[in-house]
């Protein structure tokens, strides 16, 4: 009989029942197990050390006590069991070692391993989606963001910032000023930097208007290198604004295409930072007193929360549009730089579906006269994919709008309940508290981490689901020739499902979905990963990592601006001097912000009810039926 086991009694096939071979690899597997575990412990090592413990020591030990308490030496009864179950409890102990080592200790090591091949793995694909967004863009704008990238980086040469200069201006002169200038700067020489500062402003600052309308952040970092500046370590990186909502919008809505490239990137560094051991601290506040208010307190801050999310909904929606309009090819990048206001942007976008529609009727033309050879079917085929998907992704912006009409309902009913509420304790809900006791409105701090058995989990779903999508191994290596034969591609379509999948490991551990934890994961900035490379060890990416996690500094200044506004607009609060004071001392809020903002109290304190629609939606028309009549007809053609 030839018997194969693999793994478990499912995996046993029965074949050749002539044969008197059996390969019986479940129990060798066993086997090694229980070996492994006994060299680990060292039996030999452990055995002496018994024996040295439960001899002499036990001994001594004993007779010392003995004679001290009783001034007399111990009778051997007593000296035969003490050493006895010094014996028995050192070879339990050493049994009960083998036994967790042999059986829960593979586990444990797997696990362990998955840690580390999750960080080589997320170091490699913030890399490859950063390549991406590159990669979706064309022309000059790729030019632009490939040097936007180069000056985020810290240890950038003299040659790599002039480079990225002149792939930016086109002007081989600035890139040789720009270099000479860092040059300068790591030597310390700023009086070098300021001379050439001076005689060459009116140069740069051409190159600077020139550039600033197409690529205002990289202009930015441009205008930085210009004057001796680098980015500092300590600041981190900001995050876009809303990944994290955009990111499960994806996920919720079953459409992968809301979420950009730049939303992944932030996605996987969010986790290569979690997972090596960064830890943010966001700011929220409570009541404590009357449950009432407390409840009243807990729901309108939800309320509040799900409003400002459902308000950037709708422009991420937009957004989230443009970058797939650039991705095919249909908008221009320089069209929408990257501070464009969202009602600019619609405006370009629709200019966009519009010349899409343009394409698919001069295609249709061309058909109605027998003259749309396959190398034109397949354009109009690519054209009406592009306008269908952009379609979808314009009505997911319009339903936006119907979502934020709920919750500003929703938001208005819930300040109606605290208000009155309020009225009715006057001076205990109208102060913020800064000291230890009695009842009143205080600000919390609250850490978002991941504990060692949070890490284990999260990085076992990721390797789960790089294993599932054939994305184990993204780097060639020598030693994985075979993996690399079959390995995939990565794509823009399989990244974007790799962000959700990084979302949703997150998800239990650190709460994404609430609205308070988005709104301090954005207050709060990256780590630098500009020293990531390709061919670095995973050794090297979590030294990396963990140096960089520990050399941010936390910047709490922001959140505190922000809750002490949403305390005095939204809550009515009196932001008293001892108030202000707190804020400017504990978190480093300024002071100047906080005045204004405590002026705001004499104006909203006799208000009974606000509406918070301070900022109004930018307002998404119906689609136009040109967009869909042409599209029926391309499908139609397509069809015969």
């Amino acid at each position: 009989m030839l018997r194969w086991r693999k793994g478990s009694a499912e995996g046993v096939t029965d074949a050749a029942p002539a044969s008197g071979v059996s390969l019986d690899r479940e129990a060798n597997e066993r086997l090694e197990q229980w070996s492994r575990a006994v060299r680990r412990v060292r039996i030999s090592r452990s055995l002496l050390g018994l024996a040295w413990t439960a001899g002499p020591v036990t001994g001594l030990g004993l007779t010392g006590g003995y004679w001290v308490a009783y001034g007399h030496p111990p009778h051997t009864q007593l000296l035969i069991y003490f050493t006895t179950f010094t014996i028995l409890s050192g070879l339990i102990g050493l049994l009960a070692k083998i036994v967790y080592d042999s059986t829960w200790g593979p586990a444990q090591e797997r696990a362990q391993a998955d840690v580390s091949s999750t960080i080589d793995h997320l170091g490699d694909l913030v890399l490859a989606s950063r390549d991406l967004h590159v990669a979706s863009l064309s022309g000059q704008a790729r030019r632009s963001e490939a040097a936007r990238q180069l000056l985020r980086r810290v240890d950038l040469s003299p040659a790599g910032i002039g480079l990225a200069c002149q792939d930016l201006t086109g002007d081989r002169q600035l890139g040789e000023l720009l270099a000479r200038i860092e040059s300068y700067r790591r030597s310390g020489l700023y009086s070098r930097i300021r001379d050439l500062n001076a005689q060459n402003e009116e140069l740069f600052e051409t190159a600077y208007q020139q550039i600033r309308p197409e690529a205002p952040m990289a202009a930015d970092a441009l205008r930085d290198r210009f004057h001796g500046e680098v980015p500092q370590l300590r600041a981190g990186i900001p995050r876009n604004e809303a990944f994290i909502e955009r990111v499960l919008a994806g996920f919720e809505e079953d459409n992968p295409l809301l979420i950009t490239m730049g939303d992944v990137e932030d996605m996987l560094g969010l986790a290569f930072e979690l997972i090596n051991g960064r830890e943010i601290p966001i700011l929220t506040f409570t009541y404590r007193g009357r449950w009432q208010l407390a409840r009243a307190l807990e729901t309108l801050e939800t309320a509040r929360s799900r409003y400002r999310l459902a308000q950037a909904a709708s422009d991420n929606r937009i957004r989230a549009l443009a970058a797939w309009l650039i991705e095919v090819d249909a908008l221009p990048y320089e069209l929408v730089p990257e501070e464009l206001p969202a009602h600019k942007l619609l405006e370009r976008v629709m200019a966009a579906m519009d010349d899409l529609q343009m394409r698919i009727d001069r295609l249709q033309a061309l058909e109605q006269r027998r003259a749309l050879d396959r190398a034109s079917r397949q354009r109009l085929a690519r054209t009406a994919d592009a306008l269908g998907t952009a379609l979808s992704l314009y009505r997911s912006a319009r339903e936006t709008l119907v979502a934020l009409g709920n919750a500003h309902a929703e938001l208005l009913k819930a300040t109606e309940r605290w208000n009155s509420l309020a009225e009715a304790a006057p001076g205990d809900p109208q102060r913020l508290r800064t000291h230890r006791g009695g009842r009143g409105l205080r600000i919390t701090e609250r850490t978002i981490a991941l504990d060692e058995d949070a890490k284990q989990a999260v990085c076992q779903q990721i390797m789960r689901h790089l294993r599932d999508e054939g994305l184990e191994w993204l780097r060639p290596d020598a030693q994985l020739r075979r993996a690399r034969e079959q390995l995939r591609e990565l794509t823009p379509q399989r990244a974007r499902h790799l962000a959700v999948e990084t979302a949703l490991a997150l998800e239990p551990h650190i709460q994404l979905s609430r609205p308070e934890v988005q709104r301090g994961l954005g207050a709060s900035n990256a780590s630098y990963l500009g020293g990531l490379e390709p061919g670095m060890s995973a050794r090297e990416k979590r030294d990396l990592g963990e140096a960089m996690a520990a050399s941010v500094e936390e910047d709490l200044s922001r959140s505190a601006e922000q809750l002490a506004l949403a305390l005095v607009r939204h809550y009515h609060v009196e932001l008293t001097e001892e108030a202000r004071q707190f804020l400017v001392e504990t978190y480093g809020a300024r002071e100047r912000v906080l005045a204004t903002i405590s002026r705001g109290y004499q104006l909203s304190e006799h208000a009974s009810q606000v509406s918070l629609l301070s900022r109004r939606p930018t307002p998404v028309p119906l689609p136009r039926r040109d967009w869909y009549r042409s599209l029926v007809r391309a499908r139609r053609t397509l069809r015969h």
